[in-house]
């Protein structure tokens, strides 16, 4: 649209411009024409007086004379002459008139037979007046010729001074809409490759920083406290990152909350950009939250032989990094990172092979009775067998699974062998099992039907099944996911909430989703002796008002048991009793105890 606009305004100035070459030229067709007829009426008139003075008459002569001059006086008549209103060439016609009338005159006299000697004279005069006619009319064709380029070029230098002014100011406009990010001010993402690359040709032996980074949870502050906040925010961060750079960096805003910076790099100079950024946003805010906001910088070292595309993938690809970490982590680009991400990749190489050669073998952790530790049931793990000496526990690869998919492959392979488990050591109800679901298995469109084969296919009664799932993953479920969880609960299967208090735990969820079990995050055990017992207390009551159970993980002291006793909390799980042991074993140490204390 703006090109076709600049295309519009650019013809209109060369139409008229042409317009004025038209209306030029024809101008100056007509003097010349009046140039012409101005002649015309010296020639003229000298052939009639050669006629006359021979004894010829040429009465038609003397009326087109007349005509002529008329027509050069008023601009009207057949010829089309136009009036050249210059004074000293109406000065001169008028002269030649008086002149003329004379000379007819003079003319009747000598055909009256008086003396040719003062037509001779009259003549003479004439023909000098209308050589001075003449060359003024010429003077004055020449005068408005000139006039004509001169206004002309004017016109053309104004027109392009003005054009090249709007035209600079549209470029500017554009570059502001290619370049400059609207909110903030910055460069943004496009005009920042552009400037690192200036500033690396530059470079000589010093060592420059690059980072990438955003603000966590960002969504959350726009819903929590308003998107004029969040702006506001974003434009304190873009005025403290152009305050900070000065002069040797260059800084970008790469939408949302991302933000790219370039600067000489020091030791420790990323906490110091940290802690002055919040100085900063903590004197421009009226909210006082800043302590709880944090950053995740991805980071990597810049000289003057890297690639452009090469640092900022690098930068990007450790920000990618620090965001799995958790919140307010810093990653370089590093030695250690591409150790990590040459580890994921053989995992991911491996994973398909791993599932059908078994090496993602089942593992169980006892659930026991408070105080006496009886053991009623159990929670089924995973641990990868790479080999016979090495083992991968789920931190190293459930987080990539659930990115990558594959968890809903894994999950249900687990599930697999629990209930394999089950059935071969006839396990009944009231020695639950749970498995562990991640977020994206629940929500894939299979996992009904998926549970419910398994199931079928081992004949398991559906009481011996306990799902858990995490407490955050309850928050991020859709009404269509809750009310298959219900439908499933109905159906007989326990559904348990891990790590009950983790996350952003609320009264209405547990209204919205029914659940058999609350299973109380392990961390509470590690808080102050003041406040743990009051929170776990409360838990507890809490889940016995619902008719749930309630279960307490990562015990693994004598003070773990006495302070669970004390607070009424009836199960636990964790190191006091056992450590996850592969199935074989757990079937060996526990099972067994079971079948005796039965007999």
């Amino acid at each position: 649209m703006k090109q076709k606009q600049s295309m519009g305004i650019y013809t209109c100035i060369w139409i008229i411009a042409i317009i004025i070459l038209i209306v030029s030229l024809f101008q100056n067709l007509g003097y010349a024409k009046v140039i012409n007829y101005s002649g015309i009426v010296r020639g003229a008139t000298q052939k009639l007086v050669k006629e006359e003075l021979q004894g010829e008459k040429d009465d038609d002569v003397i009326v087109y004379l007349d005509k002529i001059i008329h027509e050069l006086q008023t601009g009207q008549g057949e010829n089309g002459l136009m009036k050249i209103d210059n004074e000293k060439y109406q000065s001169q016609l008028a002269t030649m008139e008086v002149s003329w009338d004379l000379m007819k005159k003079e003319i009747q006299n000598v055909r009256n037979g008086a003396s040719e000697k003062r037509l001779y004279e009259l003549s003479q005069d004439y023909f000098s007046q209308a050589d001075q006619m003449v060359a003024t009319a010429q003077n004055v064709s020449d005068q408005s010729l000139v006039s004509s380029i001169t206004l002309f070029f004017i016109y053309l230098l104004i027109t392009g001074g003005v054009f090249a002014f709007w035209y600079h100011y549209k470029q500017r406009q554009i570059k502001k809409v290619m370049y400059i990010d609207k909110l903030t001010g910055l460069h943004n993402f496009l005009a920042f490759q552009m400037d690192v690359q200036k500033k690396l040709e530059t470079l000589n032996d010093e060592v420059y920083l690059l980072i990438y980074f955003d603000i966590d949870d960002f969504k959350y502050l726009n819903t929590s406290y308003g998107y004029t906040f969040g702006n506001q925010l974003l434009k304190i961060v873009a005025q403290f990152l152009s305050k900070f750079i000065q002069p040797q960096g260059v800084c970008a805003r790469n939408g949302s909350d991302n933000f790219y910076a370039l600067f000489p790099y020091s030791e420790d100079v990323i906490d110091h950009f940290k802690e002055e950024l919040r100085c900063d946003m903590k004197a421009h805010t009226d909210l006082d939250i800043i302590d709880d906001i944090t950053l995740s910088f991805g980071a990597c070292l810049v000289n003057s032989q890297n690639d452009v595309q090469n640092i900022l993938d690098n930068a990007l690809l450790a920000h990618k990094n620090a965001k799995t970490v958790g919140k307010g982590c810093t990653v370089w680009y590093d030695q250690n990172l591409l150790d990590k991400l040459y580890q994921e990749n053989m995992i991911i190489k491996q994973m398909h092979h791993a599932l059908v050669q078994h090496e993602f073998q089942l593992y169980l952790q006892p659930k026991f009775h408070i105080p006496s530790l009886e053991i009623i049931g159990a929670e089924s793990l995973v641990r990868w067998h790479i080999s016979e000496h090495e083992i991968l526990y789920p931190d190293e690869f459930i987080p990539l699974f659930e990115k990558n998919g594959f968890i809903y492959d894994l999950d249900f392979d687990i599930f697999r062998q629990t209930c394999a488990f089950i059935d071969d050591y006839h396990l009944l109800e009231d020695f639950p099992i749970s498995v562990n679901f991640s977020r994206v298995t629940i929500h894939h469109k299979d996992f009904y039907n998926e549970l419910h084969k398994i199931i079928e296919e081992y004949h398991i009664p559906v009481g011996c099944i306990e799902i858990e799932i995490t407490e955050s993953a309850f928050n991020d479920l859709s009404s269509a996911i809750i009310d298959m969880l219900n439908r499933l609960r109905e159906e007989g299967f326990i559904i348990s909430m891990d790590d009950f208090g983790a996350g952003y735990s609320s009264l209405n969820l547990l209204n919205s989703m029914s659940v058999d079990v609350l299973k109380i995050d392990c961390q509470f055990l590690l808080e102050q002796e003041s406040k743990k017992e009051q929170i776990i207390r409360l838990i507890v009551d809490l889940a016995k008002t619902l008719n749930m159970k309630v279960i307490c993980e990562g015990v693994e002291t004598k003070e773990d048991i006495q302070l669970l006793e004390k607070v009424h909390c009836p199960l636990g799980q964790g190191y006091y009793v056992s450590y996850p042991v592969i199935h074989d074993e757990f079937a060996k140490r526990f099972l067994r105890e079971k079948e005796k204390a039965l007999l």
